[in-house]
Parts: structure tokens; C-alpha cells; sequence
């Protein structure tokens, strides 16, 4: 007889796309989501629910997939293309959405691995780009120590340091390099509301 494809069914589907690191996982990954969205809503599923961790999978899966603006007559492929995919994704998760998912410092953390993968650093909208996202995570206290370190290693030393407010409050404190500066460093403001690390780390193992 058919089986009926559970939670579990599509979350392996989902990770064996993104263990491929192939080009096409995050078309593949955003189809299977979307299919579970439309289970849950067409044949009231309630179990596939997407929530925020299986939204996030679409954005980890954007931000593991292979980096073509290097290729030579490469043509970025509009709905299709990675940056796309999870603009889209990072919207739901910012909006209100039927699903009750809200972004998490996951979220951010895979969002500015998604633009460090997929947009050329010299290109003039990456820089405002990567601080607006920035402030938004700030804003909404989903500083961790993965969004922190994400987005330390997806900028340049002078955006960095602008981030944070000036590098000189920080040279007091000896701290006089990018990696030399923590999450525990920065304002409570912005870590607020990431979950207790004894919660967040089975999280991070997962979704990392």
C-alpha cells in the first residue's frame, strides 16, 4: 500500500539534500518544504507544520549550496537562484505567518552565510546589505554566538568594528583583533532573547 510521508520521511530528504552541497539542494529543499506548507494547510497534517527550525533548514541549505557567481558565463537564475530562495524564507520568518515560525538567531546566522556564499564581498550592495541584516538581528536580541561568529567571518575588519559601535571601546578592554571579541562582549540588548545555552546547544547541533 502508499505510504503516507511523515515529518521524519521529509526531514531526511531535507538533510540528504543538504548534505549533497550541490547546486540545486536549495531548490530541492524549498519544494519539499513547501510541500509539507501545503499538507498542512490542504490536508489539515497538522504534524507537518513547518516550524522555525524547518524554515531554517531552507536557509542552511541556501547557505551550503556551491558558489556559481564564480563561474565563468554563469547567469543568475531569478526565483531559483540561492539569495532568492532565502530572501524569501527570511521574510516569512520575519512576518506573520500562518505557521506561528519566527526567526531565531539561526535564522540570522544562516542568512549571513547565505550572502558571504553567494554575492561577490566586492560588490557595493554587500556591505549594507550585511549591516542592515545586522541591525535587524541586533534589534530583535538574536545575538548568539553562531550569529555572531557568521557574521564576523562574512565581513570586512573596518564593517565589523562599525557594527559594533567603534573599535575603541573594545581596544580599552584589550581586545584589539575581530576574533578577540565575544558574544559576552556586547550589549545584553542584543542577545536577549536567545534561548539558555543548555536549550540552545542540542539547536545548534542539529541546525549548524
Amino acid at each position: 500500500g502508499y505510504i503516507v510521508p511523515d515529518a521524519i520521511s521529509y526531514r531526511s530528504a531535507i538533510d540528504a539534500w543538504i548534505r549533497r552541497w550541490h547546486k540545486d539542494s536549495p531548490r530541492k529543499v524549498d519544494a519539499l518544504v513547501k510541500e509539507m506548507m501545503t499538507k498542512y494547510k490542504d490536508e489539515e497534517r497538522s504534524d507537518l507544520r513547518p516550524d522555525s527550525n524547518t524554515l531554517n533548514l531552507v536557509l542552511k541549505a541556501c547557505a551550503h549550496a556551491p558558489a556559481m557567481w564564480k563561474e565563468k558565463g554563469h547567469v543568475e537564475k531569478g526565483n531559483d537562484h540561492p539569495i532568492a530562495i532565502a530572501n524569501r524564507m527570511f521574510s516569512m520568518l520575519k512576518g506573520k505567518n500562518e505557521y506561528g515560525a519566527t526567526a531565531t538567531h539561526t535564522t540570522y546566522a544562516f542568512m549571513f552565510h547565505v550572502y558571504r556564499q553567494h554575492m561577490d564581498f566586492r560588490d557595493k550592495r554587500y556591505a549594507t546589505l550585511m549591516q542592515n541584516v545586522w541591525k535587524h538581528c541586533c534589534k530583535d536580541g538574536l545575538v548568539s554566538k553562531f550569529s555572531f561568529e557568521s557574521f564576523r567571518d562574512s565581513v570586512l575588519e573596518p564593517d565589523f568594528w562599525k557594527a559594533l559601535g567603534g573599535r575603541d571601546k573594545f581596544t580599552k578592554l584589550g581586545k584589539t583583533q575581530m576574533n578577540d571579541v565575544s558574544v559576552e562582549d556586547l550589549p545584553k540588548e542584543w542577545t536577549r532573547n536567545v534561548s539558555p545555552l543548555k536549550n540552545r546547544r542540542k539547536k545548534i547541533t542539529a541546525y549548524r
